[in-house]
């Protein structure tokens, strides 16, 4: 969540402003805060999904409501875990309609009720619930799934010169977070196998793997590992839009190298699995 500041900016924009005026103000504002919490581009990581209007969903990391509005629009009810009751606010004047109607609901913690969701979604700062995976896995339907989305720590991107998701600076996750102090509070994404790991231990199976780009947050296309990008295909890599960035080498080369060794899938930029339940 962005500082006070700009959250009570963000929340009179929201009360002031229809969403047909967000692209405007992203424009004037011209500051990334605006871009990540109103621009429409956001909705693109999930509006593929098999969610329609029977499916109950846990939204776990609603922010400032950037997917939240995409989720209402899809299933038939939307619980958003939130953290204070300024985040309340700027939901609740977001999407009035749907919570005066009862379909969009605010909890302050994980619900207790086992296998009452169909659909639940971690997007980004995964971080916040690699503790908690087993308790939210209790909570899905038998043939409910877990969406989750964020960084891949040693992303291409990150090894050509973009600073990391969550604390900054170069290389930081490259490095293993080695010179960051209670990098588990403060933020840190993982790699393939590192979130393959910390799912399969919560008890979620049947995998599967898609690559945001350029990343899960500004997402422009979702390719999978039965549709990888074509050589040449990924021209991107200049964008970067929250922290200044360094060249240590051609993205565009290095990817057409991977996607020829057949290993873009470990160093893709962010990833976006989809993990079912053992049993």
């Amino acid at each position: 969540m962005e500082n006070a500041q700009i959250l009570t900016e963000l929340y009179e924009v929201i009360k002031q402003n229809t969403p047909d005026q967000y692209a405007r103000i992203i424009r004037e504002r011209a500051s990334y805060s605006f871009l990540y919490d109103l621009s429409v581009i956001r909705q693109y990581l999930i509006g593929w999904l098999p969610i329609d209007a029977t499916k109950r969903v846990l939204e776990c990391n609603p922010e400032c409501g950037a997917l939240t509005g995409k989720l209402l629009s899809m299933a038939k009810e939307v619980v958003c875990l939130i953290t204070d009751d300024r985040q309340e606010q700027i939901l609740s004047a977001r999407f009035a309609t749907d919570s005066r109607d009862g379909r969009l609901i605010f909890a302050r913690k994980i619900p207790t009720e086992t296998q009452s969701f169909d659909v639940i979604l971690i997007a980004g700062s995964f971080y916040r619930w690699q503790n908690q995976l087993t308790d939210l896995r209790n909570l899905l339907c038998r043939d409910g799934y877990l969406y989750l989305a964020d960084a891949n720590r040693i992303g291409l991107k990150y090894l050509a010169g973009c600073q990391e998701e969550y604390v900054g600076g170069y290389f930081t996750g490259i490095n293993g977070y080695s010179n960051i102090d209670c990098v588990e509070n403060s933020g840190r994404s993982y790699t393939r196998s590192e979130y393959q790991r910390l799912l399969t231990q919560a008890g979620f199976d049947d995998l599967k793997w898609y690559y945001p780009y350029p990343d899960h947050k500004f997402p422009s296309v979702i390719y999978s590992d039965d549709w990888l990008p074509a050589a040449g295909e990924l021209a991107e890599g200049r964008s970067n839009y929250d922290r200044d960035r360094v060249a240590c080498f051609d993205e565009r080369v290095m990817a057409d190298t991977l996607l020829a060794e057949g290993v873009y899938g470990t160093f893709a930029n962010s990833f976006l699995i989809v993990a079912g339940q053992e049993g």
